[in-house]
């Protein structure tokens, strides 16, 4: 029953997408039209590798333990899908408690827990390098088959941490998961209706998680908290039988009472509209409304902060036009304001000038009519609001109703899908909507692939995730490519990642493929913040679940999660790791004159030195580091003791040397 369940599932999702398959389509002929596309190179005021596939050698990344930074063997789950359908806000890192959590549903048989609707968490409070996996559990109801509360699925997962505390413990993760309440009018077994919403303290004393049936849930969407507030939200659909989306996001607000370890739970309806979707795409349960994912990210002042939900627009052209609707708060999200949203047709690039019509035309070689441009559902997308309070919406967009590729196929239908002819791109305002701008991050190649053995498939594509800084101030966007040279499908994604600076309003530091290069980031989800490792580089955190053989893997078999973090940008050597099975950055700052630091990528764990030589080859400073674990470590030098002038700092591990200039002024 179990794994009928989760089948059935699988179905549901992807009912409405079906038309959506890697060679979507609408018109005959498409792989030719996709391999003549590929070959079209173009700069746009940008470095010409940021539109292009190839490397400088002309060979593939392939996947090989040899190419790839270590990545640490976290949790367990019964199947792929409490991380499968797009991004989600299930891995959270707080830099001040230099912690990192991540939840997901439980391996119940392994855990000894009552069923795979139960939910355990993985942390680590070493900023990622060692883990306590399977802790919990935080959730495990005793029903059985679908009834209230219902078993979980798709949790998400925020820190909230009391100001002031410094003791990872002693802070919550806030949790929002739907449940399988058989209240919504959904015919068994995708009997959905509930959305478990609380928190529970990280050292496992303390557990306070409702579950509300009054709004109709499905699949609840994403999270946010800050200090002593967490956010979720979850779009109602109050008979999903007879009716989808009410033109209501439920928000659900909750305040932490430190006194008690508890939370408060407001639950408020913000009204954002789409407009209906045209016949030929309602169908089955979708008999009205035709929206993707809903995400919602507050300001640094807790105040302010935005909604933002991906809704067919019948205002730009009569076909399946998707766009972004976002609504406003100026009190915390206890009311929002009214819909608002930038027209995708209109946008120009910063970096070129551009407008994204004019790029889609460059990229096909100006022999395609570019019709209304769509942002994907089926891919996800993300939100983030910046230092400045400026929302960011980042995500796939290509050419939609109205597209003709001069084939000789005919006219397009109303949707049609290219792979190749597919832009990543951030959209913002600075001025709450009035205008919009965008900035194109890159040319997508490779979009979707299934996964598993029929009829257990789970169809997955780039997944655009947004992290920050702390202040704000540095953008890092990340999504899940395959090397084109390799598979013409997201067969092998590796994690690309491009960084934006807000202050000077640019693209900055390499397009990077992050951890090395490995083609198994399969599910891939990417924390909200990024560490500062103070190095000039920052460190991204990454939850995966690797698939270890494509011919033999079923979505319903029990798989293990990974974490890697990453640093951007990544100044730790590749070659040095396949040569040495560690790697050593330049230190920063360089020239320094007081605290520099250097850090050591070990492919696995091994005893480390570090020696201090001036010009003259005079041993300045020794020091054992001791045995560090695999994955990235930062050392510190104080340089105050030393004279100015050059010196070479070299870290050794099982008779492999590095060896660096350090300038101290």
């Amino acid at each position: 029953m179990k794994r009928f369940k989760d089948f059935i599932l699988s179905l549901y999702n992807h009912k409405k997408h079906l038309f959506m398959k890697k060679l979507i389509l609408a018109f005959a002929g498409l792989s030719v039209i996709g391999a003549t596309a590929q070959e079209v190179r173009t700069d746009l005021g940008r470095s010409s590798e940021m539109y292009t596939a190839s490397h400088a050698d002309g060979i593939p990344y392939k996947t090989s333990p040899h190419k790839q930074s270590s990545a640490v063997a976290i949790g367990t789950a019964p199947n792929v899908y409490g991380a499968g359908f797009g991004p989600r806000t299930n891995i959270w890192a707080n830099d001040e408690l230099n912690t990192v959590c991540f939840i997901h549903r439980s391996d119940y048989s392994t855990n000894g827990d009552n069923s795979s609707g139960s939910l355990r968490f993985d942390y680590s409070v070493d900023g990622g390098s060692n883990w306590t996996s399977n802790s919990g559990p935080l959730y495990n109801p005793t029903t059985s088959n679908n009834g209230y509360p219902g078993a979980a699925r798709y949790p998400n997962a925020a820190i909230i941490n009391e100001d002031g505390n410094t003791n990872p413990l002693n802070a919550h993760l806030g949790i929002f998961a739907s449940t399988l309440a058989s209240t919504n009018g959904v015919p068994d077994p995708i009997s959905w209706g509930g959305a478990a919403f609380g928190s529970h303290k990280m050292d496992n004393t303390f557990t306070h998680i409702a579950v509300d049936t009054t709004f109709g849930h499905v699949i609840v969407d994403n999270v946010y908290s800050d200090d002593d507030y967490f956010w979720g939200i979850s779009l109602h659909r109050p008979d999903y039988e007879i009716e989808a989306y009410s033109d209501t996001i439920v928000v659900f607000k909750g305040t932490m009472d430190w006194n008690t370890d508890s939370m408060s739970t407001e639950l408020i309806k913000a009204y954002l509209p789409v407009n209906k979707a045209p016949i030929e795409f309602t169908s089955g349960w979708d008999t009205t409304k035709l929206i993707a994912d809903a995400r919602i990210f507050m300001a640094d002042n807790k105040t302010d902060g935005y909604i933002a939900l991906m809704g067919h627009d019948t205002t730009i052209g009569e076909g399946y036009v998707l766009h972004p609707y976002l609504i406003k708060t100026s009190n915390g999200g206890d009311s929002w304001g009214t819909a608002f949203g930038p027209n995708l047709n209109s946008l120009l690039d910063n970096s070129s000038g551009d407008s994204l019509k004019d790029i889609f035309n460059q990229i096909t070689g100006g022999t395609w009519n570019i019709g209304n441009l769509a942002m994907t559902s089926t891919a996800g997308f993300d939100l983030a609001v910046d230092m400045n309070g400026n929302p960011h919406i980042f995500g796939n967009i290509f050419p939609g109703e109205g597209t003709d590729p001069n084939t000789g196929n005919g006219a397009a239908g109303n949707f049609g899908y290219y792979p190749g002819i597919n832009l990543m791109v951030d959209i913002f305002t600075t001025n709450n909507g009035i205008t919009w701008e965008c900035n194109v991050i890159s040319q997508i190649r490779t979009f979707s692939y299934e996964w598993g053995v029929s009829p257990n498939v789970v169809t997955e594509a780039n997944r655009p995730h947004i992290s920050m800084n702390s202040a704000r101030s540095k953008i890092f966007y990340s999504w899940f490519e395959t090397d084109t040279l390799y598979s013409s499908e997201n067969e092998f994604p590796d994690w690309n990642c491009q960084g934006y600076d807000v202050i000077g309003d640019s693209i900055e530091g390499p397009r990077s493929t992050m951890g090395g290069v490995a083609g198994d980031r399969s599910w891939g989800n990417v924390a909200d913040w990024a560490f500062d490792n103070g190095d000039g580089t920052f460190q991204l955190h990454l939850t995966y679940a690797p698939v270890e053989d494509l011919t033999t893997f079923s979505a319903l078999n029990p798989i293990e999660f990974k974490y890697l973090g990453a640093a951007y940008p990544n100044n730790i050597g590749l070659e040095e790791l396949e040569r040495n099975n560690f790697a050593v950055s330049q230190n920063f700052p360089n020239p320094a004159s007081g605290i520099t630091k250097v850090a050591i990528e070990s492919v696995e764990a091994a005893d480390y030195n570090m020696v201090v030589v001036d010009m003259t080859g005079r041993l300045i400073e020794m020091k054992d580091l001791g045995r560090l674990d695999a994955g990235r470590h930062i050392h510190t030098v104080d340089v105050t003791k030393y004279a100015s002038g050059v010196y070479f700092y070299t870290i050794e591990s099982a008779g492999s040397k590095i060896t660096k200039k350090l300038i101290v002024e």
